[in-house]
Protein backbone atom coordinates (compact mmCIF):
# COMPACT_ATOMS: atom_id res chain seq x y z
CA UNK A 1 0.00 0.00 0.00
CA UNK A 2 2.96 2.49 0.39
CA UNK A 3 3.15 2.93 -3.27
CA UNK A 4 -0.45 3.17 -3.70
CA UNK A 5 0.10 6.62 -0.78
CA UNK A 6 3.37 7.73 -2.77
CA UNK A 7 1.42 7.70 -6.24
CA UNK A 8 -1.59 9.48 -4.50
CA UNK A 9 0.90 12.10 -2.65
CA UNK A 10 2.63 12.67 -6.30
CA UNK A 11 -0.65 13.33 -8.15
CA UNK A 12 -2.63 15.47 -5.50
CA UNK A 13 -4.49 17.77 -7.57
CA UNK A 14 -4.66 20.82 -5.24
CA UNK A 15 -1.98 20.83 -2.61
CA UNK A 16 -3.18 23.56 -1.11
CA UNK A 17 -6.40 22.21 -0.26
CA UNK A 18 -5.25 18.76 -0.08
CA UNK A 19 -2.70 18.96 2.84
CA UNK A 20 -0.92 15.38 1.70
CA UNK A 21 2.29 16.89 2.68
CA UNK A 22 1.53 15.93 6.45
CA UNK A 23 1.72 12.40 5.01
CA UNK A 24 5.11 10.75 6.81
CA UNK A 25 5.58 6.95 7.00
CA UNK A 26 5.35 4.68 10.11
CA UNK A 27 8.38 6.09 11.49
CA UNK A 28 7.97 8.94 11.18
CA UNK A 29 10.55 9.69 8.28
CA UNK A 30 9.68 12.40 5.62
CA UNK A 31 8.78 10.89 1.96
CA UNK A 32 11.72 11.13 0.77
CA UNK A 33 11.71 12.74 -3.25
CA UNK A 34 9.09 11.60 -5.06
CA UNK A 35 6.42 14.15 -3.57
CA UNK A 36 6.06 18.05 -2.75
CA UNK A 37 9.99 18.57 -4.64
CA UNK A 38 11.98 15.78 -2.39
CA UNK A 39 12.18 15.65 1.73
CA UNK A 40 13.39 19.04 2.29
CA UNK A 41 10.52 20.87 0.63
CA UNK A 42 8.13 18.33 2.96
CA UNK A 43 10.65 19.37 6.20
CA UNK A 44 10.36 23.26 4.83
CA UNK A 45 6.30 23.07 4.80
CA UNK A 46 5.96 21.29 7.88
CA UNK A 47 8.30 23.54 9.72
CA UNK A 48 6.46 26.54 8.43
CA UNK A 49 3.21 25.02 10.14
CA UNK A 50 5.37 24.81 13.52
CA UNK A 51 5.84 21.09 13.17
CA UNK A 52 9.56 20.06 14.36
CA UNK A 53 11.87 17.76 11.56
CA UNK A 54 15.06 16.56 13.06
CA UNK A 55 17.06 14.56 10.70
CA UNK A 56 14.53 14.08 8.35
CA UNK A 57 12.13 12.44 11.38
CA UNK A 58 8.75 13.79 12.80
CA UNK A 59 8.41 12.50 16.37
CA UNK A 60 4.85 11.23 16.37
CA UNK A 61 4.15 10.91 20.09
CA UNK A 62 4.34 14.72 19.65
CA UNK A 63 2.34 14.98 16.98
CA UNK A 64 0.32 11.99 16.43
CA UNK A 65 -3.27 12.49 15.79
CA UNK A 66 -5.53 10.93 18.24
CA UNK A 67 -9.17 9.66 17.33
CA UNK A 68 -11.33 11.04 20.03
Amino acid sequence: MARAVGNALHKNPDPSTIPCHRVVNSKGELVGNYAFGGAWKQGEILLSEGVEVKDGVVDLHKYQWRNK
